[in-house]
């Protein structure tokens, strides 16, 4: 009954909303409102769904209603309602809000701002009262949680910063306690009650108390505090405006890090130059200027405040003359040490000279790169810019010497032996010479690298000849240096009394190293076919009689190792490998008789210097009774298994000897019952 009597009233609704809508078809066309004129001065009213009261502005996700003004009777069936954003804009051209009396709105946060409600009350058919078109402008209010920063801080307090802009006025809470008044931007240091946890900012506005927006945030444990370390400062580059790199440590979150250079103009005395992110184990410094710095450490409230110890900058500047290179330091603090590296290799050796230190053990036309390293009062170091020289001279280089040795292939290898190391400037040269025995010295090779020189004169012209070496540094500024001492490297001869090799007689030529004076140290190395040493003897003289050779090895190989002389400690030279080859034998009877008796049952091989070898056994017929290739393998006469056959067979040994030499061997055997 009700939805017909409903369908009835929207019918005549309709009708004469139609009626009224023809009437006004002409003034309709030049608006572009459907408000109606002289709205009174209370239409409709818009009630807070949560508290049924009235209110004059809307809040993001609260829901409202809308009710007729005192005085007002139309029915709550001709009633429609609807909701625009911005001021004053009506549902038109169709003039009809969507919604039917019962609507609630809610706003959403797209929706801040200013918003319109249309309400449409048609006319009653037979009454007087004609059809109204009433608007309101509202605003809505976003009730977004503010935003703020917390950080702890010690003695009880934290520091609350409103960053929030949304809000007109904001209050803090810490736990349970009172809200009080904090102002945007404005770090704040606030009290935390024994057991308080969490922070709640509350957003007010001015125009209305309906919305409000809250947020909550815990408080984090400050970590303990720790004394920051400032442990390396590091120049990339020159001063002013070079680059400088930090080393630090001790820099745990939830505090500021500041790094401060020492200023008598700035209040305190320094003067801040960069912040220092936590946890930072290294940081760059852009555009260093010469002085002291520090790490200044300070909790959010600056309750509490510690700094590093000082690391002053060390600057360094270079020249070259006449073949040393001078290095001059500014040093902005007074630093304890120095220590400084050539081509990052610790410099030992140096002079020191009025602000700085001289380097003499230099080669003309090379360039030298340096650093200097101080140690800080308060234990930290600074390390200088680095400073390329170039080193200019009209002396002489440095006499250089020469390291005479064989290889295993019994190839002379000349080694030089620089002043200056073992690099040779691009544009120097090294020029060998070369002496044998009676004749000439003679220019022998031009080098333009301190590498390994090698002589492929035969081992056994070599020995004719007893050859020494020299050597001589050209600079590249055009700078000869004196000829090295003779090198002469000493050459080994190996030979046997018997061809059973039983002894060994070793004879060898002096050897001449880098010093006239100082003895050479000789070591006999009886040594495997790869080079790898069996055992050593220390020997004097130039002879040495070997009475107990290995006794498995069919070529005796010799060399020398010779120290002393002048050489480096820990560099030897080597002579050149001698050989002995001793005579293998083999030795096997011309009968055996396998009955078991235990007496001379088996065959088997014997001799000396036998290894790697084939021996076979065959029959009268050529067929083959026994194989070995190694001393365990005996012949107990049987053939496949069957019992001896006594008789003769014939027998063939043969290997290939150390030496690369085959050797063969041929017999017979009989087998005896």
């Amino acid at each position: 009954m009700f939805e017909l009597v409903f369908m009835k009233v929207m019918n005549r609704c309709l009708l004469l909303f139609c009626l009224w809508l023809g009437a006004g078809v002409a003034g309709a066309r030049a608006q572009t409102t459907c408000a109606s004129p002289n709205q009174p001065a209370c239409t409709f009213t818009a009630i807070d769904v949560a508290t049924n009261q009235p209110v004059d502005a809307f809040c993001v996700g609260r829901p409202v209603r809308f009710v007729q003004c005192a005085g007002r009777s139309t029915p709550s069936s001709l009633l429609f309602y609807g909701v625009l954003p911005g001021t004053g804009n009506t549902f038109f051209p169709s003039c009809i809000p969507p919604n039917r009396f019962d609507y609630q709105y809610t706003p959403t946060r797209a929706e801040v701002g200013s918003v319109t409600v249309s309400e449409l009350a048609n006319a009653v058919a037979g009454g007087s009262a004609p059809s109204t078109y009433y608007v309101r402008t509202f605003r809505v209010y976003d009730n977004a949680p503010p935003a703020f920063t917390v950080a702890p801080c010690p003695s009880n307090s934290a520091l609350v910063t409103v960053t929030d802009a949304v809000y007109d006025s904001y209050t803090v809470r810490v736990g349970a306690g009172p809200a009080q008044p904090i102002a945007r931007n404005r770090p704040t240091v606030v009290s935390v009650p024994a057991g308080a946890t969490a922070v709640t900012v509350t957003g007010l506005y001015l125009g209305t108390d309906i919305c409000t927006g809250e947020a909550t945030q815990t408080i984090a444990p400050l970590l303990p505090p720790q004394v920051p370390v400032l442990s390396r400062l590091s120049l990339q580059g020159p001063l002013p405006g070079g680059a400088a790199t930090l080393t630090l440590g001790q820099l745990p979150a939830g505090y500021t890090y500041t790094l401060q250079r020492a200023d008598g103009s700035a209040a305190g005395g320094f003067r801040d130059v960069a912040s220092v992110p936590a946890n930072s184990s290294s940081f760059t410094l852009a555009n260093a200027g010469a002085g002291c710095y520090r790490l200044r450490r300070a909790d959010p409230c600056e309750l509490a405040v510690a700094f590093s110890p000082l690391v002053c900058t060390v600057g360094l500047t270079g020249s070259s003359t006449q073949n040393r290179n001078q290095l001059l330091l500014s040093d902005a603090g007074t630093a304890s040490t120095y220590s400084v590296t050539r081509n990052n290799i610790p410099l030992g050796a140096f002079n020191v000279i009025a602000g700085g230190l001289e380097d003499p053990n230099v080669e003309c036309g090379t360039t030298y790169t340096y650093r200097v390293t101080a140690t800080q009062p308060g234990g930290g170091t600074s390390v200088s810019n680095e400073v390329s020289i170039t080193t200019q001279s009209t002396l002489p280089p440095a006499q250089p010497r020469l390291l005479a040795s064989f290889n295993l292939r019994n190839v002379v290898e000349l080694t030089p032996l620089l002043a200056n190391g073992l690099v040779l400037a691009p544009g120097s040269s090294l020029r060998y010479r070369r002496t044998a025995a009676g004749q000439m010295p003679a220019d022998f090779r031009t080098a333009s690298s301190s590498g390994v020189q090698r002589d492929s004169t035969a081992i056994a012209e070599l020995l004719a000849q007893t050859p020494c070496y020299s050597v001589r540094l050209l600079d590249v500024c055009g700078n000869a240096s004196p000829e090295s001492l003779a090198a002469c490297p000493s050459l080994l001869t190996a030979t046997t009394a018997d061809p059973t090799g039983t002894t060994a007689t070793l004879a060898w030529t002096a050897f001449r190293g880098p010093s006239a004076t100082a003895p050479a140290v000789y070591t006999i190395q009886r040594i495997r076919p790869d080079g790898t040493v069996l055992s050593s003897i220390a020997v004097a003289d130039s002879s040495f009689t070997d009475l107990t050779p290995p006794t498995d090895r069919q070529v005796l190989r010799y060399r020398l190792q010779i120290g002393g002389a002048g050489l480096p400690p820990g560099t030897f030279s080597y002579s050149n490998v001698a050989t002995v080859v001793r005579q293998p034998a083999v030795t096997l009877p011309t009968a055996f008789t396998p009955n078991g008796d235990g007496l001379n049952d088996v065959l088997e091989v014997k001799g000396r210097y036998l290894q790697n070898y084939t021996f076979l056994v065959v029959d009268r017929n050529g067929q083959v009774v026994f194989r070995s290739t190694q001393r365990t393998e005996t012949w107990d006469g049987t053939i496949n298994g069957r019992a001896p056959v006594p008789g003769t067979y014939a027998w063939r040994f043969q290997q290939q000897n150390e030496d690369g030499k085959p050797f063969t061997a041929t017999g017979s055997v009989s087998i005896l019952k």
